[in-house]
C-alpha cells in the first residue's frame, strides 16, 4: 500500500514523519499543501480519510485548547468549511468504488452525511468512537455516475 500525507502546516508534516518513522513506515509520500489541491491531477486513490479542523468559529471549547494553533481546529462559522472541499475535491481523487472517510465533531455527522450525498456519494453512513458518539462519515464514490 502506498500512503500520501498531506499538511499545509509543515510542523505538523515534521511530527507526522517522526511518528511514521517510530513506526517504521517508509511507503509514506509527504506533500506540504492544502487539502487534495497540492496533489497530482491524475492521482487516484482508494481511501482517502481525513481529520480535518471542525469546529466552528465561535465554540465555546476554543479558549480551553491553548496546545494546538487556531488552524488545526477552527474550520469556518459552522465547522465544515474543509469538509466542504474535502468532500467537493475528492471525486477527482478517488477510483471508482473508492471512499472517502471525515472526522467530524459530535454533532456533524448528519450535516456530513447531507454534504456526501449531495456530491454523488453512495453509501454515506457514520460509524461511532468508543464513547458510542458519531465521530466519522464516510461514502463511496461510485463506479458510474
Amino acid at each position: 500500500a502506498q500512503i500520501w500525507a498531506v499538511d499545509q502546516s509543515p510542523e505538523a508534516l515534521a511530527v507526522a514523519r517522526s511518528n511514521a518513522a517510530s513506526l517504521q513506515l517508509t511507503s509514506v509520500r509527504w506533500l506540504e499543501g492544502h487539502w487534495l489541491s497540492s496533489m497530482p491531477a491524475d492521482q487516484r486513490f482508494d481511501l482517502i480519510v481525513s481529520n480535518p479542523p471542525y469546529l466552528a468559529a465561535h465554540d465555546p471549547h476554543l479558549p480551553g485548547l491553548r496546545h494546538e494553533p487556531r488552524q488545526a481546529l477552527v474550520s469556518g462559522e459552522d465547522g465544515l468549511d474543509d469538509i466542504r472541499t474535502l468532500i467537493h475535491q475528492a471525486p477527482g481523487h478517488l477510483k471508482p468504488g473508492g471512499w472517502l472517510l471525515l472526522e467530524h465533531g459530535h454533532d456533524q455527522s448528519q450535516a456530513v452525511q447531507a454534504l456526501l450525498r449531495q456530491a454523488g456519494f453512495d453509501q454515506v453512513q457514520s460509524r461511532p468512537d468508543l464513547a458510542g458518539i458519531s465521530r466519522c462519515t464516510g461514502g463511496l464514490w461510485p463506479a458510474v455516475k
